[in-house]
């Protein structure tokens, strides 16, 4: 019990260290155009990883609505990534702490991303093997941005040519 707690933990953690470097807002370099079908599995499965560890996570609309005024700029964020743009990608991580900051509206939002690059499907197991793989930066990245105990959990999932995003944006 306290292993999966953990693995949460560390899932949560890895996934909005991810985050920390996707930028909100801009224009993405590719459209935009969130699968919401995969997001309410993502949800599910968020949701029970949570309960194997311990965890009382729900969906919050409100983070579930920060998480896709960041999306587009995610996406721009890892496109720079791919492209190994270092203007773009500082850029991109500029306009996160500004706008995570002005989307947030005060509240302690922790942002976490989780990449499946193209071919591999995303599913529970996967979710949870990369949660688990970045346990450490989710950890870091809660404790970055103040949120302690969390209990809520927004998320927008999208297909791009050579990845999907999945971005969580987690809060108390």
């Amino acid at each position: 019990m306290k292993k999966m707690k953990r693995l949460v933990a560390v899932l949560l953690a890895g996934i909005m260290a991810l985050a920390m470097l996707t930028a909100c807002g801009g224009t993405p370099s590719a459209p935009v155009t969130r699968d919401n079908a995969l997001e309410k599995s993502v949800a599910e499965w968020t949701v029970e990883l949570g309960k194997g560890a311990k965890l009382d996570l729900t969906e919050d609309a409100t983070l579930t609505a920060i998480s896709d005024k960041c999306l587009p700029a995610g996406v721009k964020l890892w496109d720079a990534m791919i492209a190994k743009d270092q203007k773009a990608y500082f850029a991109a991580q500029t306009d996160l702490a500004n706008n995570l900051k002005a989307a947030a509206n005060g509240k302690k939002v922790a942002p976490v991303d989780v990449i499946v690059l193209k071919g591999t499907e995303v599913t529970k197991p996967v979710l949870a093997q990369a949660v688990q793989n970045g346990m450490s930066n989710i950890q870091t990245i809660l404790e970055q941005f103040g949120v302690k105990n969390p209990t809520k959990f927004g998320v927008t999932v999208t297909k791009q040519d050579k990845y999907t995003l999945i971005l969580f944006m987690v809060s108390e």
